[in-house]
Formats: C-alpha cells, sequence, structure tokens
C-alpha cells in the first residue's frame, strides 16, 4: 500500500458512484476534494461533514477544472451517459482528460467506464466510454479504467437511465422503476444468459484500491463484476428475500426497443455477452444473494411493495 494520501478529485461526487467512491476515500482517510457544482445542495453539504474538502466546478469549464486539477494527485472521472447523451459524455470527458494535462501535475486518473468498451460496439451506451477510453490512452496520463457491470443497487431505483426531464418525473417513484427494470432484463436478455451485475459499494472499494496501488492499477483494466446470474434467477432471488413478485408485462420486450431504443440496445448486447466475474481481483466482490439479503434487512432499504403492478 502507498502512503500517499491523496488529495483525490472526486467527479460526480454528489451522484451515485462518485458518492460511493468519495465515502470510500474517506473511510480510508484520504483527503478528498469533491467536484459539486451547487456546493450548498444537501448531497455536497453532507459530503462536507464527512470531511470532503467542496470544490465548486463543472466539466464543461476546462479552466476552472485544470485549476482544481493542479492541487490533487489523483482524479475519479465519471460521466453519466444516461443524463447526458454520447456526444455530451464524450465531451466531458475528453474534457476532465484534457484538463489534467493542462495542469502538468500527471495526476493517476481512475475512470468508470463501462463492459464492452474495449472497442465500439455500435450502441451508444458503450460507445461514448470507448472513446474516452482511447483518449486516455492516447493522453500519456496514468490511468486505471473500471468497467462495472449492471449496479443491484438500480434494483431499488438508486439511477434512473433516462434523459433529466424523464428522471424528475419518476423520481418519486424508484422503488417501482427499480422492479421494473429487473422485469425488463427477464424480458429482453435471453433466458439462458448471464447478466454481469456489481454494487455501487464495490466501484467505491475497487477505486480506493487503484489510488492505493498505482504500480498494480495503472494502464489496467479491471471488469468490476461480482455477480453473473440469468434474469429468472434475479427474479426468483428477488422474491424469494423479499416477498415481493416481480410483474410479467406484456409487450415488454417490444415496449423498451421502441420507447428506450438506447436502452433496448445496451440489453440486446449485454444479453449475447455472458460476462463473468474476474476471480483475479483484489476484493471479492459482492455477489447478488448476499447484496439483497444484507439489503432487505438493512432499514435504509426497504421494499415497499404498494405500487408493484400485479
Amino acid at each position: 500500500m502507498t502512503t500517499n494520501n491523496g488529495p483525490i478529485l472526486v467527479i460526480g461526487a454528489t451522484g451515485n458512484q462518485g458518492g460511493h467512491v468519495a465515502r470510500a476515500l474517506l473511510d480510508k482517510g484520504w483527503t478528498v476534494h469533491a467536484l459539486t457544482r451547487n456546493a450548498a445542495s444537501p448531497k455536497a453539504q453532507a459530503l462536507k461533514a464527512q470531511g470532503a474538502h467542496l470544490v465548486t466546478g463543472d466539466m464543461a469549464d476546462v479552466t476552472t477544472l485544470t485549476q482544481a486539477i493542479k492541487e490533487i494527485t489523483g482524479i475519479f472521472s465519471i460521466q453519466n451517459f444516461w443524463d447526458l447523451g454520447l456526444k455530451e459524455e464524450v465531451r466531458l470527458g475528453n474534457h476532465v482528460i484534457q484538463a489534467a494535462i493542462n495542469a502538468g501535475n500527471q495526476p493517476h486518473m481512475v475512470y468508470s467506464s463501462g463492459l464492452g468498451a474495449e472497442k465500439r460496439q455500435n450502441v451508444a451506451a458503450i460507445d461514448g466510454k470507448a472513446m474516452i477510453e482511447e483518449n486516455s490512452r492516447r493522453s500519456g496520463l496514468p490511468f486505471t479504467v473500471l468497467r462495472p457491470g449492471l449496479f443491484m443497487d438500480d434494483f431499488l431505483g438508486a439511477s434512473l437511465p433516462f434523459a433529466r426531464p424523464i428522471q424528475k418525473l419518476l423520481d418519486g417513484h424508484r422503488p417501482l422503476v427499480g422492479r421494473l427494470f429487473l422485469a425488463t432484463l427477464r424480458a429482453v436478455i435471453p433466458k439462458d444468459s448471464r447478466i454481469p451485475l456489481t454494487t455501487l459499494r464495490d466501484v467505491g472499494r475497487m477505486a480506493v484500491w487503484a489510488f492505493a496501488n498505482p504500480k498494480e492499477s495503472q494502464g489496467q483494466v479491471f471488469e468490476v463484476i461480482g455477480s453473473s446470474e440469468t434474469a429468472e434467477t434475479l427474479c426468483a432471488l428477488w422474491t424469494e428475500v423479499t416477498g415481493q413478485s416481480i410483474p410479467q408485462i406484456p409487450g415488454m420486450k417490444l415496449g423498451t426497443g421502441l420507447g428506450h431504443p438506447k436502452m433496448g440496445a445496451l440489453l440486446r448486447w449485454l444479453g449475447q455477452e455472458n460476462i463473468h466475474p474476474d476471480t483475479t481481483l483484489p476484493y471479492h466482490l459482492e455477489p447478488f444473494v448476499e447484496w439483497l439479503s444484507k439489503c432487505s434487512s438493512a432499514a435504509k432499504c426497504s421494499f415497499p411493495s404498494s405500487e408493484v403492478p400485479r
């Protein structure tokens, strides 16, 4: 383990992945600079209360971002495709790389990418990440790539894979959206295909490990997968542990393709791959049944049933 404790600039620190990375770093005694557009927001203030230094800025502003990077030794970089779309995801991801180059201090960049991003797949949710990975390799910066699977946390509605206006409409129904995501996987993914899954917590743990172990992590790509399960298995385990059935909705496969083509394209690609956990990772990542059992008994993870279609 290196004795270096940062500071690390966490981009997306008030979001899901960035928030877990920031808290994991803070828990291990690292100095965290949390990039936020609104330092007064409740999420930003919660990070400040936990010991993070708030940095007001935006990935769209390369000049401000460059100044922020001059003060740090590492960067956690994440861009949300579902919020931004492919072009903006790539633009902002490349802004982070350019700002790190401009800063001149060679910070270690840990980039959260996605499965399949070793090349462009003609899938919008993957191809932007492939472009950012390509630019990272060309940049000359020390970098590590994390490629998480689908997030188990999204079955509780942790994130909403839609454009921001739709997210606002659905924000009060996150548990329902999460369970409908399980129903969508069962409808779209082939019956025998295994779905790669991880937890937000494990992305945080892997990011901390990467920063703490630069000799082992720099220049490397890690597929962060804790479980690989069929959709039927996921739904059956969900019902067994939570007591909730996952609805069978007629026309779900067709509806996903027509109503949310970007998600449909991603899931069709995923259904062809059968990606399994990497047993060489430095941590034992949490499998689905373990995560679900823990979450069902934790006060913060309730499973209200009133919104579930029957």
